[in-house]
C-alpha cells in the first residue's frame, strides 16, 4: 500500500491529538501529504457567522490558526510544505468521507472516545460513520485510559 495523502479529522479533543500524533509518524515513514480537515456543523457555522464583523473568511482563519496550534504542539517535525488545513461544514461522518474521496486520500487516521454499550449507541460515533461510508482504509487511533 502506497500512502500520499493522509487526511486527519480534528474536533481539538485529546483524541484528535493523539491521531495526529499517529499520522505524523506515518507522514514521516511514507513522505506523505497530511490534510488536517475540521468540519463545523450547519448551526455551529450558523451561530458563529452570525456574530456581527465575523465573516466567514475570518471563522475560517480562526479555525485554521488554532488547528496550526494544534499541529504545532502534537506533530512538530511534521513538514510545513505537507500540512493543509481545511474547514467544511456539514455533517462530520458524511463530510469526512466526502473529503477523503475527492481529495485523493489514501489513509484515514482519527482518534475515537472508545466509547462501548449504551453511551456509543446513544451518541453514534462519527468514527463509524465515515468507516460506512468510504472504502478508503480508516486507522482509527483509540485514547490511552488517563486521556479519558
Amino acid at each position: 500500500m502506497t500512502i500520499k495523502h493522509i487526511l486527519v479529522p480534528t474536533d481539538f479533543s485529546p483524541f484528535s491529538d493523539l491521531a495526529l500524533r499517529v499520522a505524523s509518524s506515518l507522514q514521516e515513514k511514507f513522505n506523505a501529504k497530511v490534510t488536517v480537515l475540521h468540519v463545523l456543523t450547519p448551526l455551529e457555522a450558523d451561530t458563529l457567522t452570525a456574530q456581527p464583523g465575523n465573516p466567514w473568511e475570518n471563522v475560517v482563519l480562526r479555525i485554521q490558526n488554532t488547528m496550526a496550534e494544534e499541529v504545532e504542539k502534537n506533530a512538530p517535525s511534521l513538514s510545513k510544505e505537507l500540512v493543509n488545513l481545511e474547514v467544511v461544514v456539514g455533517e462530520p461522518a458524511e463530510e469526512i468521507a466526502r473529503f477523503a474521496e475527492e481529495n485523493g486520500v489514501d489513509l484515514i487516521v482519527m482518534g475515537t472516545h472508545g466509547r462501548t454499550g449504551l453511551a456509543g449507541i446513544l451518541l453514534g460515533s462519527v468514527t463509524m460513520g465515515v468507516i460506512r461510508r468510504t472504502c478508503i482504509p480508516v486507522m482509527v487511533v483509540k485514547c490511552p485510559e488517563g486521556l479519558k
